[in-house]
C-alpha cells in the first residue's frame, strides 16, 4: 500500500474478500427479472459510496455476471456518481446518502446497462432547520404583519359600526 492509499488491484482484491463476507451478512440486491437487477448501498456516508456500491454489486450480481464485468462497469458508474455527488450536488464526505441502481446485463455486449440511478441524500435535522430558517422567519413576520393589519381593520370596522348606529 502506498502513502496515497491502496492500489486499484489491492482495492479490488480487498473488495472481493469483503464481498464474500457481505454475502453471508448483507446482500443489498434483488433480482427483478431475466438479467435485470436492483442494488442498493443502504444509508452510508458519501465518502464510502464507491467501495460500498462495488461490494454490493459483487455480492448481489457475482453469481449471475462475470466479476470482471461488474468491477469494470461499476468503476465507470462510480466516476459518474462522483461527478454528481461531489461536483453537482456538492455533498460533503460525511453527508448520508443511499444509492439505488436498477440495471440489466447485456449478454451480447458483455456489459452492465444502468437503467436508473437514484441518489437519496439524508439531511440531518439541524441542517434542515438551517435551510428553512430564513423562510420560517419571513413567514412569522408576515403573520405578525397580518395580525396587526387585522387589528387595525377591526378597529376601523368598529368605528364604522359606531358611526352607523350613532
Amino acid at each position: 500500500m502506498s502513502a496515497e492509499g491502496p492500489s486499484h488491484d489491492e482495492s479490488v482484491s480487498r473488495d472481493l474478500e469483503r464481498a464474500e463476507e457481505y454475502e453471508v451478512t448483507v446482500a443489498g440486491g434483488s433480482v427483478l427479472g431475466a438479467n435485470k437487477y436492483q442494488i442498493s448501498t443502504g444509508v452510508i456516508i458519501a465518502a464510502r459510496y464507491a467501495d460500498k456500491l462495488r461490494r454490493v454489486a459483487l455480492v448481489a450480481l457475482g453469481k449471475y455476471i462475470p466479476k470482471d464485468v461488474i468491477i469494470r462497469d461499476i468503476a465507470q458508474l462510480n466516476k459518474e456518481l462522483y461527478h454528481e455527488i461531489v461536483e453537482k450536488r456538492k455533498l460533503s464526505k460525511l453527508d448520508l446518502v443511499r444509492i439505488t441502481v436498477t440495471l440489466h446485463f447485456d449478454e451480447a455486449e458483455k456489459k452492465l446497462v444502468f437503467d436508473s440511478v437514484n441518489i437519496a441524500p439524508y439531511i440531518n435535522e439541524e441542517r434542515c432547520k438551517e435551510m428553512y430558517e430564513g423562510q420560517i422567519n419571513d413567514l412569522k413576520r408576515q403573520v405578525e404583519q397580518l395580525t396587526a393589519e387585522n387589528g387595525k381593520l377591526k378597529e376601523s370596522l368598529d368605528k364604522i359600526k359606531q358611526i352607523l348606529q350613532g
